[in-house]
Parts: structure tokens; sequence; C-alpha cells
């Protein structure tokens, strides 16, 4: 903008000399012009250094907690290194980090260095991911100009770098108590188990009701009472947990990091982690209308370094039936992606011949643009090959074997595009409007699934429940399977994160919508505890210690 400004004014001064016979003035306008071009040759250099890729950059990220990976709202170390081979100086460089939106990366200004000839400098920046997940760091803008500040050229540095982003951690958190009946784990645990049978410690004498077995008739106390007296006893046991959790549309509303989605996660890891560390087994489900991944109920640490993995991949939304893009959206946002950082051209100059076989590797963008299926298959299978021999993140195969109710998609290359954007982290639209019914299904099947496996005591379910009145009877009859089978049932209900402050109109239209948001979640809390599954409100500012506190039963409901 500076050098324009010159150039404008090195006209004006120019062409003003010159109308009114001002020589003077046309010499000054001529004597800027010549500045201004003089500046440009000056900076040419720096300009072919970078085409001829005489100029390179690398980075690492560092965490607070080495070797422990990053954890949200924390922050963690940008190391960048700039290294010129050229035998010419570049002068002043600026550089921008281009990231996924949850990542707060070093601000405007915080990235500045001279580069002199045959250098390298590492310069150091602090960013912040705002949210639990898989993100990355696609690559960087370097900025360089001259001294005058009227030249300047921006290149950019592709170099993606995958981060992995853990849940905020919290202190370790006492075992959530359970008293059960019926028959749990044979191992000894922190849980008292009121037991029929042979062994345990006496709890109480009571009368003898029909099915108490003979074994249990107290024949001292029956003498002493001239009643038929039982004994009820008590076994310190093991119990199994089942976490499901909501990744439906609504519960992804919000800024990032600040979702019910987001809080239901972390709930869920401490929730985890308590039981764990008590010797517990926890499973783990989540599903929308659908189930995404089923974790079959273990324990010790392997088990809860398995429920963070599944439950972070999760938080990215890039299954067709969670997103909310066309196939052709799709490819034109994938085609665009591998342009910047691979310089890939997919983008086809002009149509084929109407009877040209090679329509059938053809795809037509948003804007009826037409894109190479062929190219883009060949850059994202060698991308995917890659992770897989670097025993990176699952394939899609082993998902699907995890889920076999995992809906497949209809064409197998939108499913490589949609896997390779769960690698690079490109974000995709949420779908926040499922099908009717859809969400009570998935409910329904989650809870069936949990009823299945043997001794479990707990089943917490951890959803904003909306949108379950069209399949309300589906999910009573899997409500009533679990019951049939001894298993207790509870709901953690995250309430939606509070609008920053407004005012004026502004502000009287989110106290409406405030309010009527408010409205929905009680009214589907109650549809809830018509089924007689205890519903616990979890509000955004309720610390993650209360809310595990609260969800193992050690305070009262108000």
């Amino acid at each position: 903008m500076r050098g324009r400004l010159v150039l404008l004014s090195a006209a004006l001064l120019s062409l003003t000399g010159a109308l009114c016979g001002v020589w003077a003035l046309a010499a000054l306008g001529l004597a800027l012009a010549a500045l201004l071009a003089t500046a440009w040759l000056a900076f040419f250099p720096s300009a072919v250094l970078i085409w001829r890729r005489h100029v390179e950059l690398s980075w690492t990220v560092r965490g607070q907690d080495e070797g422990h990976g990053l954890v949200a709202g924390r922050a963690f170390e940008l190391h960048l290194l700039l290294r010129n081979r050229a035998p010419l100086p570049l002068g002043r460089v600026r550089i921008r980090v281009i990231a996924s939106s949850a990542i707060d990366v070093p601000g405007e200004g915080s990235l500045e260095c001279d580069l002199g000839a045959q250098r390298e400098v590492t310069l150091v920046g602090e960013g912040r991911a705002r949210a639990a997940g898989f993100f990355c760091l696609h690559g960087a803008v370097v900025e360089v100009g001259d001294r005058l500040g009227i030249a300047a050229l921006e290149a950019y540095f592709p170099s993606p770098l995958p981060l992995k982003v853990l849940p905020r951690s919290t202190a370790r958190l006492a075992p959530p108590p359970l008293r059960a009946a019926g028959t749990g784990d044979e191992r000894a645990g922190p849980h008292a188990l009121r037991l029929r049978g042979l062994g345990g410690e006496l709890r109480e004498l009571r009368e003898h009701a029909p099915g108490d077995p003979f074994k249990q008739i107290a024949w001292k106390a029956t003498a002493r009472t001239g009643r038929l007296m039982v004994r009820d006893l008590d076994r310190e046991t093991l119990v199994t947990h089942y976490l499901l959790v909501d990744l439906a549309g609504t519960m992804r509303d919000g800024a990032a990091g600040r979702t019910r989605l987001d809080h239901s996660v972390e709930l869920a890891c401490a929730y985890a982690r308590a039981a764990l560390d008590a010797g517990d087994r926890v499973g783990l489900i989540t599903f929308d209308g659908r189930i995404h991944a089923h974790l079959r109920p273990g324990d010790g640490p392997v088990q809860r370094i398995r429920i963070i993995e599944r439950l972070m991949e999760s938080l990215t939304a890039v299954d067709e039936d969670a997103t909310d893009l066309t196939d052709g959206e799709l490819v034109a946002t994938v085609a665009r992606y591998l342009r910047h950082q691979e310089s890939l051209q997919a983008l086809l100059s002009r149509a084929p011949a109407i009877d040209d076989p090679a329509w059938a590797h053809i795809a037509t963008g948003p804007r009826g643009e037409l894109y190479d299926l062929r190219a883009l298959a060949l850059s994202v299978g060698r991308a995917l090959d890659a992770e897989r021999r670097a025993g990176g993140r699952r394939s899609l195969a082993r998902r699907s074997a995890e889920a076999p109710e995992a809906a497949e998609a209809a064409d197998p290359e939108m499913a490589r595009l949609r896997q390779f954007c769960r690698l690079r982290g490109i974000e995709l639209p949420v779908r926040r409007s499922p099908e009717a019914g859809l969400r009570a299904r998935g409910l329904a099947l989650a809870l069936e699934h949990a009823a299945r496996g043997r001794g479990t005591q707990r089943i917490t379910l951890l959803s904003d429940l909306e949108g379950l009145e069209d399949g309300l009877p589906k999910v009573a009859r899997s409500v009533a399977l679990a019951r049939r089978r001894g298993h207790r049932l509870m709901c953690v209900a995250p309430a939606a994160p509070a609008p920053p402050p407004a005012e004026g109109t502004l502000a009287l239209t989110r106290e409406i919508l405030s309010w009527e948001q408010r409205r929905r979640e009680l009214s589907a809390r109650r549809r809830v505890e018509t089924l007689g599954i205890a519903v616990i409100p979890v509000g955004p500012s309720e610390t993650i210690a209360d809310a595990v506190a609260r969800m193992g039963g050690r305070r009262r409901r108000a």
C-alpha cells in the first residue's frame, strides 16, 4: 500500500507539473518514480531467492509437558527455523502461521527477524489450542519487504504438522461410589454389592421374603424371634461402567472449546479416569443417528488411552451423515487444499467430448467447474498409505470394524476424500438438523449394545437430549431391556454455553433465544425422566470435579 501511495504521488506531481508548467514539480514526480523503480529493482533478487527455493522453513511444537503432547487450554511453544542458503541477504522477514480454527497461533508481529546471507534464524512463538482433538498446522506465509516498506512479496510454505491435543486434565478424583444389586465382577473393589449367597460381611437381618434362598436363613435368629429371618450380605466388588457420548449436531453448537460436546468429552475422560484408577472396567460408545465407535469394556492405563483416542476422534466430523456438503463441494474443498499444499492442479481447463469415457473420472464443483478425480485419488492415496505405514491414526476399515452399524459411503472415492480430510484436519461444515427420529434410533442402538454386556452396573449417557420426540418408544424399549438385565442408567445433560455479552436489541434477542433454549432443554429432560432415567444437568461454569462427584452420586440433586 505504501508503494502504491508513492506511485500515485509521483504521477500526480508529474501531471500537475506538466500541466501547470512547473517543471520542478514534474522533476520531483520523476524522482519519486525513479526511487520507486530503484527500490523495486533492489528487492527483485529477494523474490528470485524465494522462487528458486533458496529459502527453507521448518518447525516443531513443544508443549509444557514434554513427552505428553498438547493439552487443551494450555499454551505451547512453536519453534520455527528459517534458513537462507543464498549468498544474498533477504532483509526483513515476517511470518504468519496458517492453522486450524481451534488453534490460536502467534499474533501478527510476533514472528519477525532479519535474515542475512547464508544464515538461519530460529523464532519462538506462543500458541494455544482452545479444544481437544486432532488438528493441523498447514503452513506459513513468509512476507519479505525492502527497507523502505514500498515493495513486498508473500510466499506460502506448505508444511503440514499434525497436532494431537488432549482434553483438559484434572486432578485424580475418587472413584464414583455405587451400591449395586446383583452379580458384579468377581474381583474385590471399592463398591458395595448387596449379595444373595454365601460370603461377604453381614449387612442386616430381616424377615424372609418370597424368592430368598434358604441358605440365607439365620436359624438362631429365627429361633430367638419366632419369625423366619434371613441374612443380607455385602461384598466389595468391581463394576463395569459404560459411557454413551452423543455426537449429534446440536452438541457441536458454539465456539471451539465451548461446545456441549467438548464439555461432554472432558467429563467422560475425567469419569473414566476415576473409575479406572479404582480398578473398574470402562467401555465407550459414541453415536448420533448410528454408532460411530464401540470400545468394549476394559481396565488399566491402556484402556484410558483408548477411550481418550476415540473421544478425540469423535470431535472431528467428516462422515457423510454428519456433514452438510455435497460430493461436488467435497471434491472442490480437497482440490483447493491440494493446490495450495502440493501444487496439484486437478481443475480441468476445458471439458472433454460428450462421448469421452473420461467423464467417469470427472466431478463437477458447486459452480460448474470440472475436477479430475484420478489426480485427486493419486495424491490422497499416497498420503493415506504413508499414514498407514507410519502407524498413525486408524484407517477407515478399522473404524468400520469397531462400529458394525456404521453407514458405508455410497462412493468409495468420496470415503477416501473424507478420510483425507480427517488426516489433514480439513474442517467440513457440520449438519445441524438430522432427520426426524434418527437420533432416537442411534440412542436406542447404543443402549442395546451397552445392555448386552455381563455384569454392567452403570450406563451413563452424556447428551443434550434434544430431538428424541419422534423416537421415544424405541428408547423406552431399550431402557426397559437394560433395566431387566439389572443395569442402572443415568444421564448427564450439559447445558448450552452462555452467549457473549451484548447491548441493546442484540442483548434482547439473545435473551429470548437463551430462554427458548432453556425451555427446550427442560422439556427434553422431563421426557427422559418419564422413562425412569435420572438426569443431572451440568452447567458450563461447573468444574469437572463437581460434575464427576454428582455423576457418582456423592451429592444430592437440588
